[in-house]
């Protein structure tokens, strides 16, 4: 029965923050490096940190096959930033869930630490994306192109009615909850920065990846 309730009150908060979190303004520029940017800002005393998902839990966030195809063709290495890591092939990565691994900011979204770093051997470019959070309007992160801060920037956005039905899907194999269909796509700005970066025509709502999430509840 707790679990139960712990289940249905994470989800209620997990949409309403989703619903009623702020959307920070894209910067006008496709590169304007921000000098001494922080990759997150610690939460103020009126926007306090709610409690991680679940215990443990983990989400797969997996590129489409033609993301992959495009990694194989261009040599591009996907390396991990811990605590997310790096699937083998560059299929995707691997976000853990638990205490110290993501929470919910009721200001800013579903925070998950770590990322990811994208090397394009043949442009000779790197993009990190960082400290990624989660809102109404898609997924939020911090940006560094070639070790540049971008600040935060919209890197890829997500129909609400397309996985919201999805969420309380159950996972009794294994012992929780959560949506296995969460498809993303290409933002404006990732568009425009592979465009900008590599010549690559990657277009703006393209299908980018699928997130597979589940909260564990049960051991």
């Amino acid at each position: 029965m707790r679990a139960l309730v712990r289940i249905a009150r994470t989800l209620a908060i997990s949409a309403a923050v989703l619903a009623a979190a702020p959307v920070s303004p894209a910067h006008a520029g496709p590169f304007p490096p921000i000098p001494g940017a922080k990759s997150i800002q610690p939460p103020s005393a009126s926007c306090f940190q709610f409690p991680y998902f679940g215990p443990k839990g983990h989400a797969n966030f997996d590129f489409g096959p033609d993301i992959v195809r495009l990694f194989d063709e261009r040599g591009i290495e996907v390396e991990g930033l811990e605590p997310i890591e790096a699937k083998p092939g560059n299929k995707g990565i691997y976000m853990p869930i638990g205490w110290k691994q993501d929470h919910i900011d009721p200001c800013n979204g579903v925070y998950y630490p770590g990322g990811f770093v994208v090397n394009d051997v043949k442009s000779g470019h790197t993009v990190a994306i960082h400290d990624i959070y989660l809102r109404a309007d898609g997924a939020h992160a911090q940006v560094d192109v070639d070790g540049q801060p971008q600040g935060e920037q919209l890197v890829a956005t997500y129909k609400l009615q397309e996985f919201a039905p999805n969420v309380p899907t159950p996972r009794p194999l294994e012992g929780g909850i959560g949506p296995k269909y969460w498809p993303f796509y290409v933002s404006a700005y990732l568009s425009q920065t592979v465009k900008e970066l590599t010549g690559i025509p990657l277009g703006e709502g393209d299908y980018l990846a699928n997130l597979d999430a589940v909260v564990q509840y049960v051991p």
